[in-house]
């Protein structure tokens, strides 16, 4: 029988005392959420406290990921490395990609607070690893260990939603955490050129120290969640017994290949290139590889069958990996035409896109707030379609002349649908699983979202290369231009030297570029309506069902 498909929220906490039976595997599961009673959640200012300290390690770590892009250039120049710069933000994504279905698994065997508190603990090394690094190799090997701790940590602190607060609540706090993201996510580069600028470039990882190290203490004594059935650590074979290194194996070195092929393909080699050609073909086998062995695993595999075919699940992944996509493409890009087009410092960059950080904010806690009272978040990822595929298409209207009141106007508009994208595929796989399942559940959205990314902004920057190579012949810059090197150093130095005419030919071409690149953003938001529809169906079928057994 199909697993149950409901998540309205009444409903949800309506079923939950009668450990309704949904399948073979459900009924302890739903007597475990049931057990969870009302007064073994925090509450009063530990809760409000507790709340918070999950939002600032959300905060925290998603930082990291965007706050090196204004420090790459002065990295590079200490460490005489240009031909790294790639890998400094690359190797921290290849990182949090195979790792997250990892973390899933072991937050759904193990305690939470271990494997936070270790999470945290990789993620403190190798920042200081980065921080007193002593070389670009060595910078490397400290962004993957911190990109490790990154990935618990993101998994943990949305898997300890449903057992921090009731389910009522449960979509506030995710809307909180998926704000923090957000304004982690815009100010990265804004702090991060503060801190280069006035300090050094070291301490965009030295200052994850301190903060780290109060948000662990505080977690310890505030975050205690209640206690539920888990194994305990009782070998180091047992524990690799339950890491499915096979299915490891296969995904690790899939996502590696497949991002090297995004990452080089139309920039270091030609797409044909043989090289980039075996990457792709690479990528693909070990994926099926991955799927096999999966099914093969059964019960015991890091992702679960019982889990990706669940229909709102894996739907809510799949409206995840098409709308983040998005997301990124828009922001990846959206600095670069203001510094670029508008002749804006970093800083002024940064400051620019502040309409979307408040609105992204403001609405992700409404939207949270609304969603808790009303329930059904397909209804919310319907709205949010609606205004990403406005507001991406919007965007794709800018040219150099665009005044400021519409490029605020449109951040606007595509803000509201960026922060119920975020929140509301995480909402939907949460309420449509089982407790025990929720860490995987949450692991596997978030691997979609943050595959989907990786993959669509290399799509978006290959598609912004050979437009603006293609489009620059025959002006004042002319052909040969190194656009990879370009972006490494600054859009702003295109136009150097150029006025006049010369000038706005190269900026109407860069302009044209960008706004191809952000058609793809477009394309995306209308692709995820499949998954809207596929929750929507799932939910339908079931209220069909629940009729027809009463």
């Amino acid at each position: 029988m199909e697993r149950s498909d409901s998540i309205s929220l009444p409903s949800i906490e309506a079923q939950q005392p009668q450990g309704q039976v949904t399948d073979k595997n459900e009924t302890k599961d739903n007597s475990q959420n049931a057990a969870i009673t009302a007064s073994q959640y925090p509450s009063g200012i530990k809760s409000y406290l507790a709340v918070a300290t999950l939002c600032l390690a959300i905060f925290l770590v998603t930082l990291d990921s965007t706050i090196i892009a204004t420090a790459t250039p002065y990295i590079s120049d200490d460490f005489h490395s240009l031909g790294d710069v790639g890998w400094y933000s690359s190797v921290y994504t290849m990182v949090i990609c195979t790792t997250q279905l990892l973390f899933g698994k072991l937050l759904a065997r193990y305690s939470v607070r271990w494997i936070y508190s270790i999470s945290m603990l990789f993620f403190l090394v190798g920042s200081a690893v980065c921080g007193a690094a002593p070389n670009s190799h060595s910078l490397i090997i400290g962004r993957a260990i911190a990109g490790v701790g990154c990935s618990g940590l993101l998994v943990a602190a949305f898997s300890l939603v449903p057992i921090l607060v009731a389910p009522a609540k449960r979509p506030i706090l995710l809307g909180l955490l998926s704000g923090s993201r957000g304004l982690a996510t815009t100010f990265g580069p804004l702090i991060g050129g503060v801190l280069t600028e006035k300090v050094s470039w070291r301490w965009n990882f030295y200052i994850n120290l301190p903060i780290g190290a109060v948000i662990q203490i505080a977690f310890f004594f505030l975050v205690h969640p209640p206690k539920r059935d888990h194994e305990a650590f009782t070998s180091w074979t047992e524990f690799l017994k339950t890491l499915d290194l096979f299915g490891l194996v296969a995904l690790l070195p899939s996502i590696v290949c497949l991002l090297l092929a995004l990452q080089w393909g139309g920039l270091k080699y030609a797409w044909q290139d043989a090289r980039v050609v075996v990457l792709l073909v690479l990528a693909g086998i070990l994926a099926i590889a991955f799927i096999s062995v999966e099914i093969w695993q059964g019960p015991n595999a890091m992702l679960p069958s019982r889990v990706f075919t669940q229909r709102t699940v894996s739907a809510a992944s799949f409206f995840g990996f098409c709308t983040v996509s998005a997301i990124f493409v828009l922001t990846y890009y959206l600095p670069i035409w203001f510094q670029g087009v508008k002749s804006a410092t970093p800083i002024q960059s940064g400051i620019w896109t502040l309409p979307w950080v408040i609105t992204s904010t403001i609405v992700s806690l409404a939207g949270g707030i609304l969603m808790s009272k009303v329930g059904h978040p397909d209804i919310f990822m319907g709205i949010a379609i609606i205004f990403g595929a406005v507001g991406s298409g919007l965007f794709t209207t800018f040219t150099v002349d665009t005044p400021t009141g519409e490029w605020i106007g449109y951040q606007i508009i595509f803000a509201i649908s960026s922060s119920l994208c975020s929140v509301t595929p995480l909402m939907v796989a949460q309420q449509a699983l089982p407790l025990k399942d929720i860490p995987i559940g949450s692991g596997l959205v978030m691997f979609s979202q943050t595959v989907g990314a990786s993959i669509f902004v290399a799509v978006a920057q290959a598609l912004f290369t050979n437009e603006l190579s293609a489009g620059l012949k025959g002006t004042a810059v002319g052909d040969g231009l190194d656009v990879s090197g370009l972006l490494s150093g600054g859009i702003s130095t295109l136009t150097e030297g150029l006025s006049g005419e010369a000038k706005r030919a190269v900026l109407v071409v860069l302009n044209e570029a960008l706004t191809r690149s952000w058609q793809l953003a477009v394309v995306l938001e209308c692709v995820a309506v499949i998954g809207v529809l596929a929750v929507v169906q799932g939910m339908r079928m079931k209220r069909v069902t629940a009729v027809t057994s009463s």
